[in-house]
């Protein structure tokens, strides 16, 4: 076990262990509204399923601090260090055994605009550029507030980052949907990225990380639903943490499989490269306390998951002019696009399978293709009907499948449009069987710029803020719609947003925040 990285060890949780550690909240025990209003001589008193009053958490071990940050992922450790660059104490729990979540089962990408970095490659981009490429897989339907905000810090989060020993390095490729040359990537991707963070972390001595640490619910003030703190379990120990300020950044809801029924019901079939503490709970705090929820139907997903090896295949065979057919040997989507996209095409499918179907012109240009020929997992044929019937599909619907696409390479476009095809498709023909992913979920508590929990009036939930896979996301409204990074920039950018807000406003006194637009977003 010592040998294992921190991403090996987070994808190595065994599921059964975060449900029982997540109050039910897996296995459909979480109403999302308050129980009753059932109340006080008065008839004013709310019950929570979740929440406690100050009064009703008094038999508890008590902690004080001046930011309480649940949840130790990107965001959260984001938060915590922000919170105690202003001075703050900070208390941060994650009630797994170790800090990383999401972020270290990332690739640790981000987009970011005007860095060193990007200008040693790159001398045309522009804010405004980057924001509309990530809104447009969302046919612009997100909040141009959150993608402004979080593109206008892109370059401070890098250089902020960098502090604390994270690398980055601008990528050679121009990524699907994209039209500059920003992806940032850190040594060691999102695993190197968090083991920088969490040292920097573990040496603040203002900071008090908290780990095996499970938060149960919030704690609200007596008279009012104010935020003042969380209640769980240390150990064996029954606690109640008082913050000046909270943090909420406890992940998605993809490792819950009742919510990703309930707001995500096509991803539900994917194999889940998640977080083991993406259960959601979080969420369903924020909700019984009127937050507003926001574009929880929203997900990253990946259409390339390896079903032979458990791993996430390379996509460039397909974007490199490879087609993916289903069982009965018919394509059903153009394959170059967007690999969360696509996901739900592929689990659409007979069984949720998909097999990538390429030749040597893909063969020749794929990086990993050793890699899958040392694991067994491809299927080699020299004509299109020996491969199907090697892999088991039908004979004459595949050979129709791949006479239609060489068709198509005369023509310049085949009949989902594709026109980024490749010069020849003859054989020998290679199969890799498919299926899709799911990495995180999109949707959340809806903020505002810095942070703030919002109620479906546009008020503010006193007390509480929140960041992360928690959140309101910005890749869509609804569906696998994606750009690259997304989950990353959110995370760290409103981590660090919200961390500073939680240290620095006193509660009661905050106001909503709201972006304005500038000239920032000129080309550079």
């Amino acid at each position: 076990m010592s040998n294992m990285t921190r991403k090996q060890m987070l994808k190595g949780f065994a599921l059964g262990s975060i449900v029982a550690a997540s109050s039910g909240l897996a296995t459909g025990c979480a109403p999302s509204s308050p129980l009753s209003d059932a109340g006080n001589a008065n008839g004013t008193e709310k019950v929570y399923q979740f929440a406690k009053r100050t009064s009703e958490v008094s038999d508890r071990i008590p902690v004080e601090t001046d930011v309480l940050v649940i949840g130790g992922g990107g965001a959260g450790v984001c938060a915590a260090l922000a919170a105690a660059e202003e001075g703050a104490r900070v208390a941060i729990c994650e009630k797994t055994s170790m800090f990383g979540g999401a972020t270290a089962l990332s690739s640790g990408k981000i987009p970011a605009v005007g860095t060193a970095q990007q200008k040693e490659k790159e001398d045309s981009d522009s804010i405004g550029a980057c924001a509309m490429d990530i809104m447009r897989p969302s046919n612009y339907s997100v909040r141009p507030d959150l993608v402004y905000t979080a593109v206008e810090h892109s370059r401070d989060i890098v250089e902020w980052t960098e502090g604390f020993g994270a690398v980055w390095t601008v990528d050679d490729a121009l990524y699907f949907g994209q039209t500059a040359y920003r992806m940032h990537t850190t040594d060691g991707e999102g695993e190197g990225l968090m083991d920088a963070l969490i040292a920097s972390l573990e040496a603040e001595a203002a900071i008090e990380p908290m780990l095996s640490c499970e938060i149960m619910g919030l704690i609200l003030e007596d008279e009012a639903d104010v935020v003042v703190g969380a209640w769980g379990k240390k150990g064996s120990e029954d606690i109640a943490i008082f913050a000046g300020n909270t943090v909420l950044a406890t992940s998605g809801f993809a490792n819950n499989p009742d919510m990703l029924e309930r707001y995500c019901p096509e991803a539900t079939g994917a194999v889940k490269v998640v977080a083991p503490g993406a259960t959601g709970e979080g969420i369903l705090w924020g909700e019984e306390l009127g937050a507003s929820l926001q574009n929880m139907g929203a997900y990253q997903g990946h259409a390339f998951h390896g079903v032979d090896n458990d791993k996430t295949l390379e996509q460039g065979v397909a974007n490199n002019g490879g087609i993916i057919v289903n069982r009965d040997g018919n394509r059903f989507m153009n394959e170059y696009g967007g690999y969360s996209e696509m996901s739900p095409h592929v689990l659409a499918q007979p069984d949720g399978i998909g097999y990538l179907v390429f030749t040597d012109v893909q063969r020749e240009l794929s990086r990993k293709y050793p890699e899958w020929e040392e694991a067994g997992i491809v299927a080699v044929a020299p004509s299109a009907g020996e491969l199907a019937d090697l892999i088991g599909i039908s004979r004459d619907k595949f050979e129709r499948t791949v006479a239609d696409y060489q068709k198509a390479l005369e023509v310049g476009m085949d009949k989902f449009n594709r026109a980024h095809l490749p010069a020849t498709f003859e054989g020998p023909y290679y199969a890799v069987k498919l299926t899709g992913e799911i990495r995180h979920t999109q949707g959340g508590v809806a903020t505002d710029v810095a942070g703030h929990v919002l109620r479906e009036d546009g008020t503010l939930i006193d007390g509480l803020y929140a960041a992360g896979g928690c959140t309101e996301g910005f890749s869509s409204r609804g569906g696998a719609a994606y750009m690259s990074g997304n989950g990353l920039i959110q995370a760290l950018v409103f981590g660090k947003i919200a961390g500073i807000a939680a240290a620095t406003e006193q509660r009661g006194e905050a106001k909503v925040a709201v972006w304005e637009k500038t000239g920032i977003d000129d080309y550079l």
